[in-house]
């Protein structure tokens, strides 16, 4: 993820070019953002965070278009907002921070041309693809932060830190004035990863405690991983190395975003009109 910025101002120093002008578009958004996974498998309007980011699109006509975009995103979950009794004993929670570059298509349902009196407004959908890099963690009560899988929450550490996701959803956008628009849109992403809540299979084993981790950690005693490990009782004897989790092999995660961007106009081009 360290090239982003350089691919994107890259990207926008193109856009500057008078003969490409009229076809690019650079723009920004935040959003409110969701998660569905082993925590929170059923409800997709589950918003608890926040993201941020920027976008680079180039419009091959008023109706296609291709966008690449870079997004910091944050989710976090906890089975305490299940409305399920199991899920809410369970007792699982996560924190997660994502950076996602992407590149997608987008589709007008009308001509869109920015800075003209007609066609100025339009709903569209976007599909694409996108690359994650991500690493769920926890707080401590004395507000220390622990990645998950150096805790060994499961009985397998297979959170890998890099995956790929499929973003798709639709969007409203309405040009202000000259090049300025406004828009809305509702994403979702298929995450190629079922470790954004660092649940996936079983729970630990209580050989698993992670001694050497916890010499560096003197809160990380025994009796506080198993709290954390098996928070539902804290009864390693019942859950050690039974299911945690439920069987589908891809987390999700939602945006709910408001975009603003800004076109490069030029009258020169003549297909435009």
């Amino acid at each position: 993820m360290k090239h982003i910025a350089h691919i994107l101002a890259a990207l926008a120093l193109h856009a500057w070019s008078p003969s490409f002008a009229q076809q690019w578009e650079l723009g920004g958004n935040v959003a409110a953002t969701g998660f569905m996974g082993d925590i929170n498998p059923t409800n997709p309007f589950y918003f608890k965070s926040a993201a941020g980011g920027i976008q680079v699109t180039y419009n091959f006509n008023p109706t296609w278009g291709i966008q690449t975009s870079y997004q910091y995103l944050h989710l976090n979950g906890s089975d305490r907002d299940s409305k399920d009794s199991y899920l809410r004993a369970r007792g699982q929670v996560f924190n997660n921070q994502l950076h996602e570059l992407s590149i997608r298509a987008n589709f007008n349902f009308f001509r869109f041309i920015a800075g003209r009196a007609v066609n100025r407004y339009t709903p569209y959908l976007f599909a694409g693809i996108a690359g994650i890099s991500h690493r769920p963690y926890i707080y401590t009560q004395d507000g220390s932060r622990h990645r998950m899988e150096d805790l060994q929450l499961q009985q397998e550490s297979t959170v890998r830190g890099i995956a790929l996701a499929l973003p798709l959803g639709i969007g409203f956008k309405y040009n202000v004035k000259g090049p300025w628009s406004l828009g809305a849109e509702l994403g979702y992403r298929v995450a190629f990863e079922d470790n954004l809540d660092n649940i996936a299979n079983n729970y630990p084993t209580t050989d698993q405690y992670p001694a050497d981790y916890a010499s560096a950690f003197p809160e990380m005693d025994r009796l506080w991983w198993e709290s954390v490990a098996y928070p539902a009782g804290n009864d390693s004897a019942n859950y050690a190395g039974k299911p945690k989790g439920n069987s589908r092999p891809n987390d999700g995660y939602m945006t709910a975003a408001v975009t603003l961007t800004y076109t490069f106009i030029s009258k020169r081009c003549y297909w435009w009109n």
